[in-house]
């Protein structure tokens, strides 16, 4: 055994850490969908509240030391989480091979940016930056739509964002959602339906974003593209909406339920090691 094999640590222990970053990620993920579906359906309810996205639940809290706590904590696990699918993204691409699996791939790494980009606006809010999200989306695409072709890259965008939210929902219907979960057959029949129905949700609500950005590009408005808070809070404005607003809502306090059974019990996938570390 050559000097670096050791000071490495172990395969167990590479797999150990690995779980539990991973575990601390979906746990995470699972507090900040319940915070967003809470408000939605307070929404929803009458309640005097207004649904929020990703980026702008925390803030929402009210409480200056909570919205701290809250920060730290779901800034500190999105971190794992997107580590952990930057690690799965990548261990994908290179062990496999076939166009659903690197597309499979693509999904987690997709997935790893963009938590990476939540994690940093969220940890800013202990920093005293407070970034509106809605606000800097309709910004950017104002900008973007005074460039040529600023409209077709819109369009195109809102195209993808719907054809992502659309996979999705095709992927929780066809593929076995609670594989990675260590536990039973039959318990995980007990919490496959949850699982179904919550990420199904998060795809219709992907989905209804790229519908908002799309519509924005036919008509020269950025102030038609939303990120989730601001989808949501449209489809509150309409007199019939509360209906499709608690829908999502439960949608997604039934996802966050089933991150946090991943919390407990996600199990990586067999073959997926650190990259770098050779067994």
């Amino acid at each position: 055994m050559s000097a670096p094999d050791q000071i490495l640590p172990s395969r167990a222990t590479r797999r150990k850490t690995l779980t539990l970053v991973a575990r601390i990620g979906f746990g995470a993920r699972g507090l900040i969908y319940l915070l967003v579906g809470a408000f939605a359906a307070a929404a929803a309810l009458n309640s005097g509240k207004q649904p929020h996205g990703i980026m702008d639940a925390v803030q929402a809290v009210n409480g200056t030391r909570l919205q701290l706590m809250l920060a730290a904590s779901i800034g500190t696990g999105l971190a794992c989480l997107a580590a952990y699918f930057s690690i799965a993204g990548v261990w994908h691409c290179v062990r496999g091979s076939g166009g659903r699996r690197l597309l499979f791939a693509a999904g987690m790494l997709g997935d790893a940016a963009i938590y990476a980009a939540v994690m940093i606006s969220i940890i800013g809010i202990l920093v005293g930056w407070h970034p509106d999200g809605e606000q800097e989306t309709q910004v950017w695409t104002a900008w973007t739509m005074t460039k040529p072709f600023g409209r077709v890259l819109v369009g195109i965008a809102g195209l993808l964002i719907f054809g992502c939210g659309i996979g999705v929902i095709g992927w929780v219907m066809t593929s076995d959602i609670d594989e990675d979960v260590d536990l039973p057959e039959d318990e995980k029949r007990v919490i496959q339906p949850m699982g179904r129905c919550g990420l199904a949700g998060r795809g219709v609500a992907v989905s209804l974003v790229g519908m908002y950005w799309m519509s924005a590009a036919v008509h020269a408005d950025p102030s038609k593209v939303h990120e989730l808070g601001g989808a949501l809070q449209t489809v509150h404005q309409n007199p019939k909406g509360w209906l499709l607003l608690l829908t999502l809502a439960l949608a997604f306090v039934a996802s966050a339920l089933f991150d946090f059974v991943e919390a407990l019990y996600h199990r990586p996938d067999p073959g997926l090691d650190i990259p770098g570390f050779s067994s």
